[in-house]
């Protein structure tokens, strides 16, 4: 079994970040990380795991995103990786912060050639927004990025992308209304909080009942129906959103009853076409369901796709019914 027809990649998420100047309410990974650059890929090594993904994937139908739990822009060389995806005719996109990127960062984004970038920003309230991802002056600086971007690197997709928690959730409609007026911007792309990821925290299907996450998860129902319906009616009218009529309806499920699985089979990432390669080079297809292999170990990324591994892997996500965060708010496909 050595097709590589038989490997139907749509996304691939490359953990190439591993530092982060942030400290993000739904995130821990500023607090626990074991990554340093002794343990994680090199530059070069993902430069080979770009290489072989070009060999693989139907190049104007898959997105190589280069993100990782850390800031992909204090990732040394990253612009000379994402020029070597450009170059190989890989769709490729990064998600920032924004925080470190000026006007001579903006022109090396500029000569890499990239053509798809997102910013984190979780409301229009610089208060909120700085509280929530745990950094003074986080608004400012986003808000500069956007605007660096914009004026330097006219022909790159702007995006926005925003994590729905209790804390700014009746400040998702003005945001939404900004993005939709700002022809700067492409689209916005909205999350449901999860568990915040962490290295040292076991899963927990009722971490939103924890003492440290219960501010961040939204309790009050009318206001999650209400926010949630207007987001609906806002793309039935065409408003610049990612996500579809269907998945906010799951995100309103998912919010009022955060315990019964929103799917009525079963999960459909395993057939989502996705591949995760962490920083340390773990590679899966959901990495809540454990590891296929390490790309270390020698193998090309064609024979871990196609082992048996990979299949078991499969299994075990076709028998999941966890409201994780890639079935809710990532890869949801309607039955």
């Amino acid at each position: 079994m050595e097709k590589t027809d038989n490997i139907k990649l749509t996304y691939c998420d490359l953990g190439v970040a591993y530092q982060c100047n942030f400290q993000c309410k739904m995130c821990k990974f500023w607090e626990n990380s074991p990554l340093n650059q002794n343990n994680v890929l090199s530059i070069e090594q993902w430069r080979d795991v770009l290489e072989q993904l070009s060999a693989l994937v139907d190049k104007k139908n898959c997105i190589i995103n280069l993100s990782g739990p850390g800031e992909p822009l204090l990732r040394n060389n990253i612009l000379d990786l994402i020029k070597h995806g450009v170059d190989l005719g890989l769709k490729i996109q990064i998600i920032s912060n924004g925080f470190c990127l000026n006007n001579q960062i903006a022109a090396d984004i500029a000569a890499s050639k990239l053509k798809f970038i997102s910013f984190s920003l979780d409301s229009l309230n610089p208060e909120t927004h700085n509280y929530l991802r745990g950094k003074d002056n986080a608004f400012e600086h986003v808000m500069q990025a956007i605007d660096n971007i914009a004026l330097i690197c006219p022909d790159i997709c702007i995006g926005i992308n925003t994590v729905i928690s209790k804390v700014n959730l009746n400040e998702i409609i003005e945001l939404t209304q900004w993005v939709q007026n700002d022809k700067r911007l492409a689209y916005i792309n909205f999350q449901a909080i999860a568990q915040p990821f962490s290295y040292d925290q076991a899963e927990n299907v009722e971490w939103f009942k924890q003492l440290e996450y219960k501010e961040l998860w939204p309790d009050d129902k009318k206001a999650i129906e209400q926010v949630i319906d207007q987001l609906i009616e806002f793309k039935q009218k065409g408003y610049k959103l990612a996500d579809g009529i269907v998945q906010f309806e799951v995100f309103k499920q998912y919010f009022l009853d955060p315990l019964t699985f929103i799917k009525k089979t079963k999960c459909n990432v395993a057939k989502a076409g996705i591949l995760n390669i962490d920083p340390v080079g773990n590679i899966a297809k959901c990495q809540m369901i454990g590891i296929i292999d390490n790309i270390k170990n020698g193998k090309t990324l064609k024979q871990i796709c196609l082992s048996e591994k990979a299949e078991e892997h499969t299994a075990l996500i076709n028998n999941c019914q966890r409201n994780c965060h890639l079935v809710v708010s990532c890869h949801f496909d309607n039955e």
